[in-house]
């Protein structure tokens, strides 16, 4: 694998090391600190999230036009600052305050979000194309676990304002990393040479910097199949998403249990990803990725009824929780599979770019329709059962779509 990647899934890593002291947490903080009720803190993060969900498909735009690096470090660095006013925000109390920084930073780290999807793709293609995004999963789950570890920690040591402060510092402290060590892609070096030269030489450069927005974006608002492939995903994420916000406030406030466990489950999480995922990637590739997805479903679908059945009554609800977190986690480590390797493939040449952010839009699309709903079915609903099997009702459609996509997609775009 070539040296770049191994540096991007390092500095990944330390990027959400910082993101994790705080992040998981976050919902936690506004319902008991500030006093923030449960349909209120759906209706924020889907507010802040909808002003950044259409910068997904621009930053994919620009990444085709302006180059990965370039937009990978402007990301990095934005959010180091944007995290630091927002540990500000909250050393004063001010909710406004905490809104409006993390929309801003959200703005450009989510625009820069498929520069790292396509600066992956610059350098492999096939089942090393996926080996490759393997790589950046461990080193994101890697900091993941380790932040949420140290998380609960320090938000007792020095509060959730000076634990948010903290991960700004290393937030820059990964930007700085890339900035120094991270190399141009081989993309990146053909656009800063088609910029000096009357026409680009390579073909796939040509096909980029030639074509207009309006042209990238008739190409995929015509792409019928890609159109099915990302409803799927929005409908997937409706569910998968629940793992993000709504699973930890039905964990703590619903099963009764503590931060510290809580932390520790999110950090077994993170732990199954690093010491699991190249093994699970291994074992399906050649195999479709319309069905890698499928199974992947499947497993979250069953930890959330696990955890359904966990709050009818005391029938062990800790060890419940840390099976169901396990299942998950398997879950995840297949799902993510095609998630991020799919839309490299389905694109056409030129638009790797465009295509990762079209799908990650519809990811985040899916995402904030998931911390609304399930905001309102915690705040609603009262029988832990009936909360989760409403939860998971998006997973069936989503199944049916993959299995009529992996009808009409190529193999070799299929094959992971």
């Amino acid at each position: 694998m070539d040296r770049n990647l191994r540096l991007l899934g390092i500095g990944v890593g330390v990027r959400l090391f910082g993101n994790a002291l705080y992040f998981p947490f976050l919902a936690l903080f506004l319902h008991h600190a500030l006093a923030v009720g449960y349909l209120e803190i759906g209706v924020i993060i889907v507010g802040v999230g909808l002003v950044q969900l259409p910068f997904n498909l621009l930053g994919g735009l620009l990444t085709d036009r302006v180059g990965r690096r370039r937009l990978i470090l402007l990301g990095l660095a934005t959010e180091a600052v944007a995290t630091a006013a927002l540990a500000y925000a909250f050393w004063l109390e001010s909710l406004p305050g905490a809104i409006v920084a993390a929309a801003a930073g959200g703005i450009i780290s989510t625009a820069s979000g498929p520069a790292f999807s396509a600066y992956i793709a610059d350098f492999a293609e096939g089942s090393e194309r996926t080996r490759g995004f393997t790589w950046l999963r461990i080193g994101f789950n890697a900091g993941f676990a380790a932040g949420v570890t140290l998380g609960g920690v320090l938000i007792s040591l020095v509060g959730f304002a000076g634990s948010v402060a903290v991960g700004a510092g290393v937030v820059g402290g990964g930007t700085a990393l890339l900035f120094f060590g991270l190399e141009p892609s081989p993309f990146d070096r053909a656009v800063r040479a088609s910029s000096s030269a009357p026409r680009p030489a390579d073909p796939s450069t040509a096909a980029v910097t030639q074509r207009g927005l309006r042209e990238s974006l008739a190409l995929l608002v015509h792409d019928r199949l890609a159109l099915e492939v990302l409803l799927a995903v929005v409908l997937a994420s409706l569910v998968l998403g629940q793992w993000a916000v709504t699973f930890p406030l039905y964990v703590h406030d619903f099963l009764g249990i503590s931060y510290f466990v809580l932390g520790l489950g999110l950090a077994l999480n993170g732990l199954i990803v690093v010491f699991g995922q190249s093994a699970m990637t291994e074992s399906v590739l050649g195999r479709r990725h319309t069905t890698i997805a499928i199974v992947g479903i499947g497993l979250y679908v069953a930890a959330f009824l696990a955890l359904g059945v966990a709050g009818l009554g005391p029938l062990f609800p800790i060890p419940i929780f840390i099976v169901a977190v396990v299942i998950m986690t398997l879950g995840e480590n297949l799902v993510t599979i095609p998630q991020t390797t799919l839309p490299s493939n389905m694109a056409p040449a030129g638009e790797i770019g465009s295509y990762n952010g079209a799908f990650a839009l519809a990811g985040g699309l899916g995402f904030l329709a998931s911390v609304f709903l399930g905001g309102w079915v915690l705040a609603t609903v009262g029988n832990s059962v009936v909360i989760w099997t409403l939860l998971i009702l998006p997973a069936i459609p989503s199944v049916v779509l993959f299995r009529l996509a992996a009808r009409r997609l190529a193999p070799h775009v299929d094959r992971a």
